[in-house]
């Protein structure tokens, strides 16, 4: 499956269950070696797909922090901010 056809079909909800199915499938064990390398393999995909439509979504937030009339600086996630 070429990767415009497999991002196509996705979208980021429907990306995280069924990375979440794989990861309990994974876990519970069971599966031969095969199966287990085709299923580890299509997680690594999904969580790049996630990774990447989290990172466009974290661009986005910034650049209309940016635009609004009262910010005039980027605001921190909240997990970026520092916690001592």
């Amino acid at each position: 499956m070429s990767k415009e056809k497999f991002e196509a079909d996705l979208d980021f909800e429907k990306a995280l269950e069924d990375l979440e199915k794989i990861v309990d499938k994974l876990e519970k064990g069971g599966l031969s070696l095969d199966k287990t390398l085709e299923e580890f393999s299509r997680g690594m995909k999904l969580l790049k797909f996630c990774h990447d439509k989290l990172d466009k979504a974290e661009k986005k937030v910034e650049i209309m922090l940016k635009e609004g009339d009262e910010f005039s600086q980027e605001k921190p996630f909240a997990d970026e901010i520092e916690v001592d």
